[in-house]
């Protein structure tokens, strides 16, 4: 899938990856995950709790946290090199080594499910969500070719 990056992007595209209402509907989860957590702490009784339980325990809430931070932290960015999307770790695939590429956008719903690029690049795939029109449009011009 060769693209002229020279006159492929003129200036560097950015937005955020999620939109506004899935932003939303993780913070609902997260409010609504607080306030039954906090009524079941009620029930728990401390001093049966094992190291076990515990870990679990702390290692599923950190998990859920770091996920909800980088929601709605996370922002996609391309340029006429490559396609990058922070999250707990940065993704970056240059344009050059794309492969195989398919966008997902449904119109209409573009507020509820987020659009994404999923390319193929060497052996592994990726997926850069974009909730922003701008990087959309630069994403339908690489699957066009232009």
């Amino acid at each position: 899938m060769p693209v002229d990056t020279d006159s492929f992007v003129e200036s560097r595209v950015e937005g955020p990856a999620f939109p506004m209402l899935v932003k939303s509907l993780a913070t609902l989860l997260m409010l609504a995950m607080l306030y039954w957590g906090a009524g079941a702490e009620q029930q728990i009784i401390w001093k049966e709790f094992s190291m076990g339980a515990a870990l679990l325990f702390g290692g599923a809430l950190l998990i859920t946290i770091v996920a909800y931070v980088w929601i709605l932290k996370s922002r996609t960015s391309i340029d006429g090199e490559a396609i990058e999307q922070t999250w707990v770790w940065k993704r970056r695939v240059l344009l050059a080594d794309i492969t195989q590429a398919k966008f997902i956008y449904v119109p209409y719903l573009s507020w509820l499910i987020a659009p994404r690029l999923i390319v193929r690049a060497g052996p592994g795939v990726n997926v850069f969500y974009s909730a922003s029109p701008q990087v959309q449009r630069v994403f339908a011009r690489l699957m066009s070719g232009k």
